[in-house]
């Protein structure tokens, strides 16, 4: 998309804080509606509610848990329905620090889920419309991790580096 072309909407994961929440305010402000999606939904109803008096815009919030198959269900099936979606950023993201043979599984499951799954899902999701409609992008926050491998946070540098190659 080019600076001149406005964004209807946008649905960006991890919203809730971090570069979620600052993608969230500068679409905001560009006068951008908004799809919120994060685990926290009183964050998110806060963010909701200085977005929206602040910059007059549409904020729906969609709590869910991208490491859970029906989060990653609900955010992709919205991604999918969202006949003015124009921007995808999948954001939605944590560490996991720790030697990976003492990492319990159900955690490393949970990252590969969140920085894996659920960015692939909802790219696909959101592709359909997209390339329907002739419009849109999809911006994939990645790492620095995934080029520089530490011993102690190799599940975390193993997914940015699939996001890193799949964007």
């Amino acid at each position: 998309m080019d600076n001149n072309t406005a964004i209807r909407t946008a649905l960006i994961t991890g919203a809730s804080s971090g570069i979620g929440a600052a993608f969230a305010r500068l679409l905001a402000a560009r006068g951008s509606d908004l799809i919120l999606v994060a685990r926290r939904e009183e964050r998110l109803q806060q963010l909701a509610a200085e977005l929206s008096s602040r910059h007059f815009i549409q904020v729906e919030l969609l709590p869910a848990d991208l490491s859970s198959e029906v989060g990653i269900q609900l955010a992709a099936m919205r991604a999918h329905d969202c006949p003015t979606l124009d921007l995808l950023i999948n954001n939605a993201g944590f560490g996991l620090p720790g030697a990976f043979h003492e990492t319990p599984l159900e955690k490393i499951n949970a990252i590969i889920q969140v920085h894996v799954l659920a960015a692939v899902r909802l790219t696909h999701a959101a592709l359909n419309g997209m390339t329907t409609r002739q419009r849109g992008a999809i911006i994939n926050v990645t790492s620095m991790a995934s080029y520089v491998v530490t011993p102690r946070n190799v599940a975390y540098s193993a997914t940015k580096a699939f996001m890193t190659v799949f964007s």
